[in-house]
């Protein structure tokens, strides 16, 4: 199996921000970048990602990220959906092997 390694950046106060994320943490960052203004919520990850919130968590404290989560109803609640305001450019992505 291979684990993602993703290099990105964002612009704060004309200082660039470089940080490296791997694993889930990567996925949740590159779906978030992908979904943009649409935003993820854990169910539409819930293929890959069981901690979904939890990587999002990580990359706002963590990293510095923006995300801000929305409260949608349903039937049986409500649940969150996940919007990455800070524009993020990724500068990398790779898979490295892991160890067995």
């Amino acid at each position: 199996m291979k684990r993602v390694k993703i290099t990105a950046s964002y612009l704060t106060d004309e200082k660039r921000h470089t940080f490296i994320v791997q694993g889930q943490t990567a996925k949740a960052l590159k779906a978030l970048v992908e979904a943009g203004e649409k935003g993820v919520t854990a169910l539409e990850a819930a293929s890959w990602a069981y901690r979904f919130s939890a990587y999002c968590h990580d990359l706002k404290h963590k990293h510095g990220l923006n995300i801000r989560t929305d409260r949608e109803s349903h039937e049986a609640g409500w649940h969150g959906r996940h919007v990455l305001i800070t524009p993020v450019t990724i500068e990398n992505i790779e898979a490295e092997r892991e160890a067995a």
